[in-house]
């Protein structure tokens, strides 16, 4: 059964763009269209679909606030930014939205969202939105963790971490809703942490779940992750390093490559 969609967009345009390229392969379906923003949250009312592309600059209601209204109706809903204002990542992501496309883009780059939200809810052991509320309501409290900021003490889920690296004498870790900077050495922090975080490079340690894309570059490579525009490094040692380690974890694409 394809996956639902809701496009809340006013460009008429940018609708049936959205449109064509979200069931070109059959996965999505679009069940409603939405030209402003106080429609778009009566449409997920009624069709409580299970995916929204949002544009921000939406009339009636901006998309930050239906955003935020359709969270609070379905904390489960794939929500998908597609706007020409870069500033709103950080609300964006208060909601958990799954991707923030900057107009304008490249059709590839949105293909590739489609397929990741294709591969996530047609498949029954899709992974869920990290939630620190789900945490502490069931108790999972090693999924959390407490990050000193000055004299303030910042909780995240791990599963919020995008990565962490050295910005000058700060330590910086990058989540799905901004960064934090935080007093604790990237050493300390790099013993610590466990799979899914590696050590990629002496400047950084990444959320492995959250690597999209792993481009070679001199003498080293560059990560593309979910939720910033920031890129990691790693060294072609841990790119090995990883490469076995995903070869142990799926013998048949060891195999396979034999």
């Amino acid at each position: 059964m394809p996956v639902s969609v809701l496009i809340a967009e006013d460009d008429p345009e940018m609708r049936r763009v959205l449109k064509r390229i979200a069931e070109e392969k059959g996965g999505l379906q679009v069940v409603g269209e939405a030209a402003d923003g106080a429609a778009a949250v009566k449409l997920f009312e009624t069709l409580r679909p299970q995916v929204v592309f949002i544009d921000v600059d939406l009339p009636a209601k901006n998309g930050v606030t239906v955003a935020r209204e359709i969270f609070h109706q379905n904390p489960q809903a794939r929500l998908v930014f597609i706007t020409a204002y870069d500033q709103f990542r950080a609300e964006a992501f208060e909601v958990y939205a799954c991707d923030y496309l900057v107009k304008p883009f490249k059709i590839e780059r949105l293909r590739q969202t489609i397929e990741r939200l294709c591969l996530e809810l047609c498949s029954e052991t899709a992974p869920q939105p990290p939630s620190r509320q789900r945490a502490l309501a069931g108790g999972q409290t090693e999924d959390l963790r407490l990050f000193r900021a000055g004299s303030r003490l910042i909780l995240l889920h791990l599963g919020e971490i995008v990565f962490i690296t050295k910005e000058g004498r700060r330590t910086v870790v990058y989540h799905t809703g901004g960064c934090v900077e935080t007093t604790e050495r990237l050493n300390s922090l790099a013993k610590e942490l466990r799979y899914p975080f590696l050590r990629t490079h002496k400047g950084f340690i990444v959320n492995v779940n959250m690597i999209r894309e792993i481009i070679p570059a001199s003498r080293t490579y560059e990560l593309v992750l979910e939720y910033t525009e920031k890129r990691a490094l790693m060294t072609p040692k841990m790119f090995r390093e990883l490469e076995k380690f995903l070869e142990a974890k799926n013998p048949a694409r060891r195999s396979k490559r034999r």
